[in-house]
């Protein structure tokens, strides 16, 4: 346990990271640039109502990359303790990112359960996918004089 939390903490911080900037790029793609006046209000709200489907899409990948990268490093089951560590840290994090920035009263509590849900659950998998590496020695070619 003790090369599981620091590992599975990095790998939620880059997946912090990785998925903010990811999101912003697709949603700047989908919406397109805002532009002064008021087309930075129709920006606002296009972005608002896709931002929750790029989250589940790109956050779900980030959180499956960042479980497999956590649990490669260990076998069987520390391997996918691995990825639900990456994803329980990953959602400890932005929870308290969210909190720091909203009051609890504006947060859509079930949009958000189901993002964590996905999240946890990609990363989880990310870390059962992370030990599935071949066990079997590779064949080589027998020498020929």
């Amino acid at each position: 346990m003790t090369r599981l939390l620091p590992r599975a903490l990095l790998f939620a911080v880059l997946a912090i990271v990785v998925a903010a900037l990811l999101s912003a790029i697709v949603l700047l793609v989908l919406v397109g640039m805002p532009r002064a006046g008021e087309g930075t209000a129709e920006f606002q709200r296009a972005a608002v109502a896709r931002a929750v489907e790029v989250d589940l899409i790109v956050g779900g990948i980030v959180a499956l990359s960042a479980g497999f990268l956590a649990g490669r490093g260990f076998s069987g089951r520390d391997s996918v303790l691995a990825g639900a560590l990456t994803g329980l840290l990953f959602i400890l994090i932005d929870l308290g990112v969210v909190l720091f920035a909203r009051s609890a009263d504006q947060i859509d509590w079930i949009a958000m359960a189901v993002s964590y849900a996905d999240k946890l659950a990609a990363a989880t998998l990310g870390g059962w996918l992370g030990s599935r590496r071949s066990r079997e020695p590779v064949a080589t070619a027998p020498d020929h004089p």
